[in-house]
């Protein structure tokens, strides 16, 4: 019997996409204050900066850091440093992003049952651990989290081997003791299956790709975490 599981935690334990939509619109609207541009324009700056960020710091936490993305941003439309525009930009973007977080179906009952099974539950994500730790409190799952890996702990990203080993590490077991559950090919179940951990792919009733290359293949392909509990035999 598995000892721990592993889970992503964007996407996979609550859904990305609508907060992270919502929080832009607000932090559009703070912006329109400052100067005039069309939400398009915004946008288009937004991800540009964006991009230029995630390319100049691949591989890294920082990579993710809206105060870095907002930060380029403002260089491009005021030419200059304006620390109380980004900062209000910063605090507007996850304080809106957090109150729009909703955790997804069956989630919290899956935790609880893995829990009372005596299985430990690791977090094994991107991004910074503060802004990390604000979600799992704001989804109120804290309480059934034995340990948080984020890559800023760990140095690197996600399929970097280290967020899988320092997730063992923690635990003091072996890769066969655990399974890893995410919702990313690439990040989660490449970078799982490389260090020899058991797989499982949320694909949220998507056809699942296959791969040619067998490491970017999940062991299991589910369609709601709770299939989880069936894998797991509890």
């Amino acid at each position: 019997m598995k000892k721990a599981v592993l889970f992503d935690l964007d996407n996979t334990l609550y859904d990305y996409d609508k907060p992270h939509e919502k929080a832009l619109k607000e932090v559009y609207k703070v912006l329109k204050i400052y100067i005039s541009l069309s939400f398009s324009r915004f946008m288009k700056l937004f991800n540009i900066s964006k991009a230029e960020i995630h390319k100049e710091l691949a591989g890294t936490a920082s990579a993710h850091n809206r105060i870095l993305y907002f930060q380029r941003l403002i260089e491009k439309t005021h030419n200059t440093i304006e620390p109380k525009i980004i900062l209000k930009l910063y605090k507007t973007y996850w304080d809106t992003f957090l109150k729009n977080m909703k955790i997804k179906k069956e989630v919290l009952s899956s935790l609880k049952k893995i829990k009372k099974a005596g299985l430990k539950i690791v977090i094994v994500t991107d991004l910074t651990t503060h802004i990390q730790l604000r979600k799992l409190d704001k989804l109120k799952i804290s309480k059934y989290i034995d340990f948080l890996v984020t890559s800023e702990e760990a140095g690197s990203e996600k399929p970097h081997s280290i967020m899988f080993l320092l997730a063992l590490n923690k635990l003091n077991i072996i890769p066969k003791d655990a399974i890893m559950v995410g919702d990313n090919s690439v990040t989660d179940i490449e970078g799982a299956n490389s260090v020899g951990l058991d797989t499982v792919l949320i694909r949220n009733k998507k056809p699942i790709k296959r791969y040619k290359e067998d490491y970017r293949n999940p062991k299991y392909s589910i369609c709601n975490i709770s299939e989880v509990l069936k894998i797991l035999e509890i």
